[in-house]
């Protein structure tokens, strides 16, 4: 049926198996070659055509193939028969021997195929339901960038010096219950001023120009007191370093703060009375802003029942800052304390300041005298003078 199976370790039979090299075969191939017939009586045994007349003329062999034309030529071949020599030496020509086959056995019939078994059809795809995609949020564009402006250098600015600003009030704690009289009427009177240094002395008010004098004495950065004395009013300006922290005067309604400040300068205006100008320590003026200012501890003592000395060592063991003021029927006495210790003592008949306390204890021992005492730091709420001066009064 034309199918061939080869088997690739199939092995030849020994005497088909060549033991001989090439060059030893083809050698002795060549030599029990027998010798070849002549070549003129091989061609006339076979020829079966009219024998070679030399007499006849037989012209030029013509031939049809292509490159033709040339005539045959009527030599014989002298190249000896080797095989007719061997023959006529007793050697006959070698034949090989004919290899014996083996059959090849029949290739087995192949197992048929078996049948293909009908499988179940899969399972269509379940149909795909569309779901719209969420909807992204848009984002926000992004806040144009601020224009930047270049600042240009400003020129430089003529710094001129002014007065320093005055300090600052702190704020003034809670009173303490008044104890003593409460219920007696305020002492409503000037308080004495202590004396000092005197810039100006009795000056006549109606030849003194006022904003001129304020500015002066700010300008020189002035601590003390102006005070004005006339024979129905009297006013005292307090300065610590220029800035002017309070104003005090007798008139009814303007006793204190802007208002006393504007009943001064009505009087300057009208040229009655006369005008100090003094200058103190800060510390005693500090003595005096809480003479003018501080809440009362003590009110409506009377001199009749009250042991003074007594009285200042218990301030000193609490070392009070403040005053002890003491009215008299003849005389009023000041005395200042800073805490406990006694700043200054003095009275409106010898206002020159002393740490001794005896000229006030004097005036304390009358029976009439009235006793107040002063403590804690006071509020003093300093007057723009530029502001004051500025308005009409």
């Amino acid at each position: 049926d034309g199918t061939f199976r080869f088997d690739p370790r199939a092995k030849l039979p020994p005497e088909e198996t060549i033991k001989s090299s090439p060059a030893e075969l083809i050698a002795e191939a060549e030599r029990r070659t027998p010798e070849a017939p002549p070549a003129g009586a091989a061609d006339q045994a076979g020829w079966t055509g009219t024998a070679y007349e030399e007499a006849e003329d037989y012209g030029v062999a013509t031939y049809s193939e292509p490159g033709g034309g040339y005539p045959e030529p009527a030599w014989t071949s002298a190249v000896p028969n080797f095989g007719a020599e061997q023959q006529a030496a007793g050697y006959s020509p070698w034949n090989a021997p004919a290899p014996t086959l083996t059959p090849e056995p029949a290739p087995a019939p192949a197992a048929p195929a078996p049948a293909p078994t009908p499988s179940a059809p899969a399972p269509a795809p379940a149909a795909a339901h569309y779901q719209p995609a969420e909807p992204q949020p848009i984002p926000a564009p992004a806040p144009a960038p601020a224009p930047q402006y270049r600042q240009e250098p400003s020129a430089p600015v003529r710094s001129v010096p002014r007065p320093e600003p005055p300090p600052a009030a702190e704020p003034a704690p809670e009173p303490a219950a008044v104890m003593g009289a409460p219920a007696v009427e305020p002492l409503e009177i000037m308080y004495p001023l202590p004396s000092g240094r005197a810039q100006y002395e009795g000056l006549k008010s109606a030849f003194v120009d006022f904003p001129k004098l304020i500015r002066t004495l700010r300008g020189d950065q002035h601590t003390g007191y102006v005070r004005l004395t006339a024979p129905d009013f009297s006013a005292l300006l307090l300065f610590h370093q220029g800035h002017l922290l309070d104003a005090r005067s007798s008139a009814p309604g303007s006793r204190s703060g802007e208002g006393a400040f504007q009943a001064i300068r009505r009087s300057m205006d009208a040229g009655a009375g006369m005008l100090d100008v003094i200058d103190l320590a800060s510390e005693i003026v500090e003595g005096i802003g809480i003479l003018l200012t501080a809440p009362l501890l003590y009110t409506g003592l009377l001199g009749r029942f009250v042991n003074f000395d007594a009285l200042l060592a218990y301030l000193t063991e609490e070392a009070v800052d403040g005053a002890v003021l003491v009215v008299g029927s003849s005389d009023v006495g000041i005395i200042m304390l800073s805490q406990g210790h006694v700043l200054g003592s003095y009275t409106q008949t010898n206002p020159a300041l002393s740490t001794a306390t005896t000229g006030v204890a004097k005036i304390a021992t009358d029976k009439a005298a009235r006793i107040e005492v002063k403590s804690g730091t006071g509020a003093m709420a300093a007057i723009d003078v530029e502001s004051a001066l500025s308005r009409a009064y």
